[in-house]
């Protein structure tokens, strides 16, 4: 909940993940240090986002996605939030909006949801447990 924060913060470290998921969170300081040198327009569109998504990533932690408003939710924090991003950061960077929310938020759905079709297989063979996306309801 609390991720948001840490952006700013050069000297924060938290070892979590595997493979590159690691390696990220290992040199995270790289993260920081180049979001610390983004102009403040960047930064808080980057904040924005980054907290939006830790809070509607926290909800489905021990909550499975089983319906299809559940689906459309959590496409959205996932993803759908990186379409706004990227809008906010277009928009800071040439002061001109390109799409609307509604518009942003469905194509970064959209390229979740592709993702989770995609990774189905991968996703319910996860060990220890499985990760499941895709809605019961369907």
């Amino acid at each position: 909940m609390a991720f948001h924060r840490h952006i700013y913060d050069r000297e924060w470290h938290f070892s979590f993940g595997t493979k590159e998921y690691k390696v990220l969170m290992d040199q995270f300081h790289h993260v920081s240090t180049a979001f610390l040198e983004l102009g403040s327009s960047y930064q808080e569109a980057i904040e924005n986002v980054t907290l939006s998504m830790g809070a509607g990533m926290a909800k489905f932690i021990c909550k499975e996605v089983e319906s299809t408003d559940d689906y459309d939710e959590y496409c959205h924090y996932v993803s759908g939030l990186v379409g706004l991003g990227l809008s906010k950061l277009f928009h800071a960077s040439i002061k001109k909006d390109l799409a609307s929310d509604s518009l942003s938020n469905s194509m970064g759905s959209f390229l979740q949801k592709t993702n989770i079709i995609r990774d189905y297989l991968e996703d319910i063979n996860e060990i220890p447990k499985p990760r499941m996306f895709w809605p019961r309801q369907i």
